[in-house]
């Protein structure tokens, strides 16, 4: 994707934390320092010095803004992703979370990484926005987007579940679980991967299903394309399910309903140092390759 000139970086935290305060106060004297425009969300309008001041309104810091710097963890960018719509309008992430696989800047890199970003040295990475929608006898009665994930889950009853999929018009069988995972490839690394999902590259197009501590060890995860809707059908006699999307949206279901998973045709971006892949991001998050010497075969110490 074709780099554009960042002019002004907006810049968010929702952590009331030291860590977060200092980056923040970090990035501002960065950009003092190099001729950088940045503005800030309203939600920092406590934590800047009396000479700085924070938007007065989110959709005005959204329309000024060319990039949004979010500082915090995945939690805090799936927010900041809901936040502005899953428009294109990219993201920096800066990690101060656990694994962070959409915060890729370490705070101990900021000022390097901020600087070659504000120079057009970066990579836009695209990542698919996928759109879930509740019919309930016939009607749609809820509609979400997520960038991660939608699940269905189990409300309180300790108690298996039955859930009906379907990839298109094609049946592919009645889950007996937990509950049940529809992730983009952004979410193999989430909630699906803890489930026993794979990991899928960003890039493909696809949908994957990860049922949730299946009763049969047969009902594995299964990669299904983008380009046919995937419907879940909550069965008869379920204990109440719970449909969540990134984690941070939920609707309560119930017996009958069916849940229309599908591409928005939306496409979130993300941006990343040029020098930065994914399959670095894995090993670095994941440790993948480490306690061996290269090339040996051999255990390091």
């Amino acid at each position: 994707m074709q780099r554009k000139n960042i002019n002004t970086f907006g810049i968010v935290s929702f952590k009331k934390t030291p860590a977060a305060a200092d980056v923040v106060g970090r990035i501002r004297a960065w950009a003092s320092g190099n001729g950088a425009n940045v503005i800030y969300h309203p939600v920092l309008v406590d934590q800047l010095p009396l000479n700085e001041y924070a938007e007065a309104s989110e959709a005005a810091f959204l329309d000024k803004c060319d990039a949004i710097v979010s500082v915090g963890g995945d939690g805090t960018f799936l927010s900041v992703a809901r936040m502005s719509g899953f428009s294109e309008k990219p993201i920096v992430g800066v990690n101060l979370g656990g694994l962070g696989f959409l915060t890729d800047i370490s705070p101990e890199y900021l000022e390097e990484r901020l600087g070659k970003i504000l120079h057009g040295d970066y990579t836009t990475i695209s990542r698919m926005v996928l759109e879930a929608s509740v019919v309930r006898d016939g009607e749609e009665v809820h509609r979400f987007k997520a960038l991660n994930d939608v699940y269905v889950n189990r409300v309180n009853m300790p108690k298996l579940t039955s859930i009906s999929a379907w990839c298109g018009d094609a049946f592919i069988t009645d889950f007996f679980a937990d509950g049940i995972i529809v992730a983009t490839p952004s979410g193999s690394t989430a909630y699906s991967l803890s489930a026993g999902g794979p990991i899928v590259e960003p890039s493909v197009q696809a949908f994957l299903l990860t049922p949730i501590c299946p009763h049969s060890l047969t009902e594995r995860p299964i990669i299904l394309p983008a380009d046919a809707p995937v419907k879940l059908a909550v069965n008869d006699k379920n204990p109440d399910l719970l449909l969540t999307a990134d984690g941070l949206e939920s609707f309560n279901l119930h017996s009958g309903d069916e849940v229309i998973v599908s591409y928005s045709g939306v496409r979130k971006n993300l941006i990343q140092p040029a020098e930065n892949s994914y399959f670095s991001l894995l090993r670095e998050k994941l440790g993948w390759g480490r306690g061996y010497k290269k090339g040996s075969g051999q255990l390091q110490d």
